[in-house]
């Protein structure tokens, strides 16, 4: 799909608009392994990571993101491959599902929530497993404070792609963390085997698992007593 990928990348290729007033980005490929590749993400428009993972029969698209270029790049990958797509969308949100209507696809999973946005496709209320020659994939629900119904997949083992499930959410002028919900997540991930983590909109995009726990947990020891939100100001965000 595409040439070696160094982790630490972040380029994005951008040109400037035909009135010359805003700088538009455009998505590229980058490559994790020789059976996964992602499209790089955009600000302008915001537009998340599309992961796309080689089966033997198909490739499991992760996210479809909003900018106009993904869905051409879509399919011409799968025409060069001869596979059709499967698509695991992570959330609700504009910037993960925007191109659903514009890609062919051969499958769609999504949480219940995600589902009153896109009227389409399958809700997965429980784990759904996938056992290939090469590629085994875990498809699973994530609590979130950022986005309820939140959906995450596992990859050989090795790799969770988890969206923005493990950012905060916003209420009303207010960034805030569910305490409850952030010690499930933080629980999950301890108990998972994988040693990576995939976080969208952040290089770099492959993420060491400890580093993003120990993250959640500076997070997590900044709850107040019988306070169920953790609120987030530019004094006590961790780094």
């Amino acid at each position: 799909m595409a040439a070696d990928m160094r982790e630490n990348s972040a380029e994005i290729t951008k040109i400037q608009d035909v009135d010359n007033s805003n700088n538009k980005q455009f998505p590229t490929w980058k490559c994790v392994t020789d059976y996964f590749s992602y499209i790089t993400p955009a600000i302008k428009p915001l537009s998340a990571n599309v992961s796309v993972i080689e089966g033997e029969k198909y490739l499991w698209v992760y996210d479809v993101g909003s900018h106009e270029n993904i869905p051409e790049m879509l399919a011409e990958i799968s025409k060069q491959k001869g596979k059709k797509i499967k698509i695991i969308l992570s959330h609700f949100h504009p910037d993960h599902i925007a191109n659903v209507q514009h890609i062919k696809w051969e499958s769609l999973y999504q949480g219940k929530n995600t589902y009153k946005y896109t009227h389409i496709g399958e809700i997965v209320e429980s784990d759904i497993n996938v056992d290939e020659t090469d590629i085994k994939l875990r498809i699973f629900q994530m609590p979130s404070s950022h986005a309820k119904g939140s959906l995450a997949l596992l990859v050989n083992n090795k790799y969770c792609l988890l969206g923005d499930a493990l950012y905060p959410a916003h209420k009303g002028d207010k960034t805030v963390y569910n305490a409850g919900i952030l010690k499930q997540q933080i629980d999950i991930l301890k108990k998972m085997a994988a040693p990576y983590v995939l976080l969208s909109h952040r290089e770099p995009f492959v993420q060491k698992k400890q580093a993003v726990i120990s993250w959640l947990e500076k997070i997590y020891a900044m709850r107040e007593k019988n306070e169920p939100w953790i609120l987030m100001t530019g004094q006590n965000v961790p780094n």
